[in-house]
Parts: structure tokens; sequence; C-alpha cells
């Protein structure tokens, strides 16, 4: 019942946030027209043709100038040495100027995501709650968990950042904004955790989503930051000889599947005079994943899965057993390397250049180096 109900939600949500946008391209049409309108001017005799040229003239220079202090200019909406793009392909605004019905869409949007998580855990993490309690788990899934932790608050805020930008916020409010909801977001999730009877507060992940968030407001500030960019990977781990995290509920706690990366703009960092031997386009990426995660405790009676285990994990402790491994790769820049196609593929690339695609890499852990054409790939 509470799916047909959230189904129906996302469906009336749709049409809604469609005919919003379209509406208010409608009226922005039929602005821009009346504009149009006001500057042609009835020809009498050549002096009122000549004034009204030099009057069209002054008032398309001072719309420019308007134009040119009301929104920051695309030299400065950059990213490393990337332009920036936003979902609409509008330069954002030097002060905010809420657009009301984008922002209403933008509110049920959120709403919706909300809701549909919240439901979506409520029936596999939090499907039996207790009393809150802290759980310490730092060292549970071999520290896999705080990056994801540090790349979900990071990504969340990033994603919030475009729809505000979107809303009429400026560049400043909408960095400053993204990081406080994507902050926010993170730390309900790790609230409800505390009233799961498997789960707790847990002060490591909560420190790991500020981490995430401030980092995301400090690359805004510090421009430096961006030649270093947080990405992640979610191949499951059966598709590359690899066991599952055990236990796990859904895709997002088995973190023996997940790998998180930070990878390096090595081009923007180079000299001048060596830059021009290094292709733009490629990076390297440094990576942390925990393979094989299987939790020893839950499962200490059962034989089988302990022998299956057993040979595949280097670090065996009651709490945990695993496989550490740190990832040298090379890496791609989306944002130069696939071609410019419109506002909203523009803005794609750039968003799908936080994920991590398979690459050439070299993997360390406690046994032997392994290479790899196309990381996790064993060919």
């Amino acid at each position: 019942m509470k799916m047909i109900f959230l189904n129906r939600f996302i469906y009336c949500f749709s049409i809604t946030f469609v005919f919003v946008i379209s509406f208010e391209n409608l009226i922005c049409q039929n602005e821009l027209g009346m504009r149009s309108i006001d500057t042609i001017s009835i020809e009498t005799n050549s002096d009122e043709e000549a004034l009204s040229v030099v009057t069209t003239d002054t008032t398309a220079d001072s719309n420019k100038n308007e134009n040119e202090n009301k929104y920051i200019p695309a030299s400065e909406f950059m990213y490393a040495d990337n332009p920036r793009y936003t979902i609409s392909g509008e330069l954002p605004l030097r002060e905010t100027q809420i657009k009301p019905l984008k922002t209403i869409a933008f509110g049920a949007g959120f709403s919706v995501v909300f809701i549909a998580q919240h439901i979506l855990q409520k029936n596999t993490l939090w499907d039996e709650l207790g009393k809150f309690r802290v759980l310490e788990d730092i060292t549970q899934d071999l520290w896999s968990d705080k990056t994801d932790h540090f790349f979900d608050a990071y990504f969340a805020s990033y994603l919030l950042q475009e729809v505000l930008l979107e809303c009429g916020f400026s560049d400043d409010a909408s960095s400053i904004w993204g990081g406080i909801l994507g902050l926010t977001y993170l730390n309900y999730i790790e609230v409800l955790d505390g009233f799961g009877v498997n789960w707790g507060f847990s002060p490591s992940d909560f420190y790991a989503n500020v981490a995430g968030s401030v980092y995301f407001v400090g690359q805004h500030y510090i421009p430096f930051l961006q030649n270093f960019t947080p990405k992640f990977t979610y191949i499951p781990a059966k598709w590359h000889g690899e066991e599952p995290r055990l236990p796990h509920s859904v895709f997002i706690d088995d973190y023996s599947s997940h790998t998180c990366w930070m990878s390096v703009n090595v081009h923007n960092l180079l000299p001048e005079s060596v830059r021009c031997y290094w292709p733009s386009w490629l990076q390297i990426s440094f990576g942390y994943a925990a393979r094989n995660l299987f939790a020893f405790e839950n499962y200490k009676q059962d034989k089988e899965l302990i022998e299956r285990y057993k040979p595949i994990t280097e670090i065996k402790r009651d709490e945990v057993w695993g496989s550490p491994r740190f990832i040298l790769a090379l890496d791609y820049d989306l944002v130069k390397l696939l071609p410019d196609n419109g506002n909203f593929w523009n803005w794609l690339k750039q968003t799908l250049n936080y994920i991590k695609l398979p690459s050439p890499a070299i993997e360390f852990s406690l046994r032997k180096p392994k290479y790899y054409l196309v990381y996790p790939f064993a060919f």
C-alpha cells in the first residue's frame, strides 16, 4: 500500500513539475516578446529613424551592462580549469533572487526523494526499531563506510546546490546552503540509524558526513581544492570475482562493492612549461576499497561461510574479516573528453564526472600488487 501511494505521489509530482517549468518558460517568453515590442520604432522620417537607432543601441547597452552586473560571467564560473554548467544553462546570479515557481517545484521534488528513501530504508535497514543508542563502528567495515559517508555528503551537497541555483540562489548562497542541506539530510539518516535494532548512531559516520559537506563548501572558497575531486564506483562484487559484504540489505550497505576515489587534475597542477605534455583530459585517481567484508560475529557458527571467506580475506578480527585495497588508477575528465551538446547534456556530463569509470590500475593489498587493464575486472 505504501509503494502504491509513493508511485502515485511521484507521478503527480512529475506532471506538476513539468507544468510549473513550462508555465514559467512561457512567462519568460512573453516578457521577452513584450520587450521586443517596446523597442520597435515607427519610421516617419530620417531624423526619427536615427533617433530610434540611437535609443535602441542605448537600451541594448544598458541591458547588457545590467546583465553583466546581475550574473556571474562565464570566465568566473569555473571548476578548476573546466567551465561549470547549470541545469538550465543560465549563469548564476550574483545576488539571490528567488524564483517562486521553481522553488515550489524543488520543495516538492526534495520531499518526494526524502519520502522515497525513508520508505526504502524503513522496509530494509530500519525494519526493526528500538531505543536510540550510540554505537561507534569506526573499524566495522575497515573504514570503507567512512569514505562512503564522505562522498555521499559531498555529492548530496553538489546536487542540492545545483537545484538551488535554478531556484534563484546566488552562487555563494547555493554553495553554503547546498552544503548545509546535504549535511542535514545525511545526518537525518544517521539519527534514524540510532533507532535501528541492528544499527546505532555512529559518531565517526557523523564526522565523515561533516567532512564531505565542509570539503564541498571549501572548494568554493579555496579554488585550489577543485583540483582534487571525490569520485565513486559501484560494481557488484560478484561481477569481478569477489564476495559481497555479509550481511547487507541493499546495495547501499554492500561496501564490498564500493570504491571511493580522489581524482587529481594533474594537467592543471603542472607548471605552464610542461603542461602541454600531459593530456588535459587525463587524470590520476587514488582509491580505497574493502573487499570480501564478513561480519564474523554474526556468522561464527556457520562453518560453510567461514570456509568461503577464510582464504580470500587478509584481516581477520572478531568484528569483521576483509581485504583492504589501495588503488592507483588512470582517470578521465568527462567534461573535457565528451563534446558539448546543449545545456542539459553539458550539465549531465559534469555530474557524471563524479563517477569513476573502469580504467588501467595497480591495486595494492596485504598480498602482492595486482595490475588491471580495466579495473576492477581481471582479464
